[in-house]
Formats: structure tokens, C-alpha cells, sequence
């Protein structure tokens, strides 16, 4: 259908959208061009108005926060007649006040180790409730699943006064050992732990005492097996798609600063191809430093140089949505810029992944399945950024919302990259 003069059809093509045929018969073309301009303005405020309102709730939800305990790492093992789980427990959750306190920075093992007697009664009687108000096992049949008990205790109160040795890391921070043992049944079975629902960190068990190269995570709200049929552990394909998921995990819904710096690449070029040899460039980055963090030709950074670290991986979104409002298109100098981003990045990364990988007799299948869980992560966000703005890739208005995404990534990167700032003194 047409509207209007016929002679001059192009003029009027589709006005029907934007008012009565009725009203459009009475409108000159200038007064019908105002109308249109009136529908794209309104049509891209919306879109703007949708994005920022998401931007300002991701502001909200991911504010620099001081110590959140995202994964704690279980060494898990077991024989025909007992399974045993020893917990590396962080300090800073033993209390339920400490971990109601956001802001809190992680305590040190000074700390740990100036505590009273009665001060370190009461730490061990809240660790063991927290854990047992976390974690559930149970044996699986055919016929049942039925709840197992266990038995808690504390090796480093088992000499007086408690040793702590803390094996776990060399940056001084405060962690003891929760030792979790429960009786196998005598019936053929599957021993699964259900982690309950809430804000609970993972828990990653891994299999190095039983000699094999396994690690399964268990996540808030899921159940993970431990042991199969005839009390034997998790496949290396089950460890392999742990660890890949683990690693997608630290993207989506985990990791919304490299969700933002993913976004920011899209603003430029977007296209599939350039888009995915952008991510490729950026995980080989994150890869080779994340590796050498966990073959420690990196030593582990001490909580300032962490601190730090992340201010800089605030400053590569700045960077690289700023450098989106004077660009038109992509340029060889802005691949060697991810790549170098990826290598502060995978610093972040070392942070969060290194203990799990590092628990692994072989670095290479543990880093490889992390690495390629986190461009899953990117390609994902990449996939969800062309699907939701491929209709209007051919707009009139599409710059300005690319233009305008971008500085709007930009001011939430100046905002993390300032909070942060702030936080460290």
C-alpha cells in the first residue's frame, strides 16, 4: 500500500507506520520527513534508555568489593571403605558476620594465629556449622538417595599450640584445614554433594591424592558426583568439562568486566570475523600469562600488586571503548593492544583460576579446558551483542548507538578503575 501523492511514491513508501493514511493524505512530504525523523529519534531513545538502565544495573550489582570468597578447594579421596574431603578453608568466612562484611579485606595468618583460645573455639564451631549448612553428601542407588554422615575435625588444633603451616599460599593470608570423613556404604552406589542454594562459593575437589589428575566443582544449588558405581572417581572427560565450565563460568555471569571489555570490541567492528580474531588474540594473551602464573615462572602477587592488576584491567575497557569514539575501523595496532590487554587480564585470571589448575598433576589439560571455557565465555557475549543489534546494523542511527554504547562502557570502566583506586588507600 501507498500513501500520498503516487507521483512521488519513494517520498511516502512505509509512512503508514508511523501515522493514520487518513492524516498522511493531508501532510506534505517535509511534514511526513518530520514525523519519520520524530519515530527514529523516539526509536533509538528507547534502545539507549534500555542499555543505559542495564549499565546502571551492572554498576549497582558488580561495585568493588573487598574479600568475596568465589571457590574453595577440597582435596578429596577415598578407598572401599571411607571417603574423605579436606577443605581448604578461608578464614575470612568463618564467622557469619565476616562474611556478611562485603568490605572486609582478607584477614592474614597473623591474625589467625594471635587468637585466643576461646577466639579460635568459636572460629572452628562456625567454620564447621557454615560447612555443614553448605555441603550434603549422600549415596545415590536406583531405589534411594540417602544423606551420609560425617565427621568433622581441624589437623592444625590437633597440636598445641595449632601449627599452622599455611601450605596454600605465599602471600601470608589465613587458612586452616576442615577435614570432612563419612563411611562409604556397603550397597553399590554413587557418592554425590549437593552444595545448597545461595551466595556460597564453589567448591572444587580434586583428586591428587588418589593419584589420578581430576578435578569436579561443585556450584550453589547443583549436585556433583565424587564417586560412581563401585567407589570410582569422576572420568577425565568429567574433569575436562568442569574445568571448561568452570572457565565460561568466570565469564558469564561471573566475570562482567570481561563481559565489558568483550562489548567494547563489538562496538567497533561489528562482524563475525574481525570480532572472533579480536577474542582469539585476546585468550592467547590471558593464556600465556595465566600459564605462567601457575607454573610459577610468575610469582603469586601480594595483595597490593593484585590490587593494582585490577585497576589496570578497568583501564584496558576505558581504553579500548574511548579509543571506539575516535575509530571508524579496526586497525593492525589495536590487535597488538588486546593482546597485550590479554596478558594484564590473564593476571586477573591467575587470581581466580591459578589454584585450581595448580591442584592438577598436568598444568597443560586443566589450563587448556580453563582457557577454552573462557572463549566460550567471549565468543557467547560476541554471539548475544551481533543477535540483539543485527536489526539495526543498517539504521540510520546505528553509529550513534554504537558511539554511545561505547562511552557509556568507557564511564563504567572509569568507575570501577576510580573505585578501585580509591580502595587501595
Amino acid at each position: 500500500m501507498e500513501v500520498g501523492n503516487t507521483s512521488a511514491p519513494s517520498t511516502h513508501t512505509h509512512s503508514f507506520h508511523l501515522f493514520p493514511e487518513s492524516q498522511a493524505s493531508t501532510l506534505s512530504p517535509s511534514a511526513i520527513q518530520a514525523h519519520k525523523k520524530t519515530f527514529v529519534s523516539f526509536e533509538m531513545r528507547f534502545v539507549l534508555v534500555r542499555f543505559y538502565s542495564f549499565l546502571f544495573g551492572l554498576l549497582l550489582a558488580t561495585s568493588a568489593n573487598g574479600h568475596i570468597v568465589q571457590q574453595l578447594f577440597v582435596d578429596f579421596s577415598a578407598d572401599d571403605a571411607e571417603w574423605l574431603a579436606e577443605i581448604r578453608f578461608d578464614a575470612g568466612i568463618a564467622l557469619p558476620e565476616m562474611r556478611a562484611d562485603k568490605e572486609a579485606l582478607q584477614p592474614k595468618r597473623q591474625w589467625l594465629i594471635d587468637q585466643t583460645p576461646d577466639q579460635h573455639a568459636l572460629l572452628r564451631k562456625e567454620a564447621e556449622k557454615y560447612v555443614r549448612e553448605c555441603l550434603t553428601f549422600q549415596w545415590v542407588t536406583p531405589k534411594a538417595t540417602t544423606p551420609l554422615d560425617f565427621t568433622v575435625s581441624f589437623p592444625e588444633w590437633e597440636t598445641s599450640p595449632p601449627s599452622f603451616a599455611n601450605p596454600y599460599t605465599d602471600l601470608g593470608f589465613a587458612y586452616f584445614s576442615i577435614q570432612c570423613l563419612g563411611n562409604i556404604p556397603d550397597t553399590s552406589g554413587t557418592l554425590q554433594v549437593t552444595l545448597s542454594e545461595g551466595d556460597h562459593p564453589d567448591y572444587a575437589f580434586g583428586y591428587e591424592r588418589m593419584g589420578l589428575d581430576r578435578i569436579v566443582t561443585a556450584y550453589p544449588g547443583k549436585s556433583q558426583t565424587l564417586l560412581s558405581l563401585n567407589a570410582t572417581p569422576p572420568t577425565a572427560q568429567a574433569s575436562f568439562i568442569s574445568l571448561l565450565d568452570y572457565g565460561f563460568r568466570h565469564v558469564i555471569p561471573e566475570g562482567w568486566d570481561h563481559v565489558l571489555f568483550i562489548a567494547a570490541l563489538c562496538f567497533l567492528s561489528f562482524a563475525w570475523r574481525p570480532l572472533l580474531s579480536q577474542s582469539l588474540i585476546f585468550t592467547l594473551g590471558h593464556t600465556i600469562t595465566l600459564g605462567l602464573a601457575v607454573t610459577n615462572f610468575i610469582p603469586a602477587f601480594p595483595p597490593t600488586l593484585m590490587a593494582w592488576t585490577e585497576i589496570f584491567i578497568a583501564a584496558t575497557i576505558v581504553y579500548v571503548a574511548v579509543e571506539n569514539l575516535f575509530s571508524h575501523t579496526l586497525k593492525k595496532h589495536r590487535l597488538l593492544t588486546i593482546f597485550l590487554f590479554g596478558l594484564i587480564h590473564g593476571l586477573g585470571f591467575a587470581s581466580v583460576l591459578g589454584d585450581k589448575i595448580r591442584a592438577s598433576a598436568d598444568l597443560a589439560l586443566p589450563l587448556i579446558a580453563a582457557n577454552l571455557g573462557v572463549e566460550l565465555g567471549q565468543i557467547t557475549v560476541i554471539a548475544i551483542i551481533l543477535i540483539t543489534l543485527t536489526w539495526a546494523k543498517n539504521k540510520p542511527y546505528f553509529h550513534k548507538i554504537t558511539k554511545t554504547a561505547s562511552l557509556a562502557i568507557a564511564s563504567v570502566g572509569t568507575y570501577w578503575m576510580l573505585e578501585r583506586l580509591i580502595g587501595l588507600f
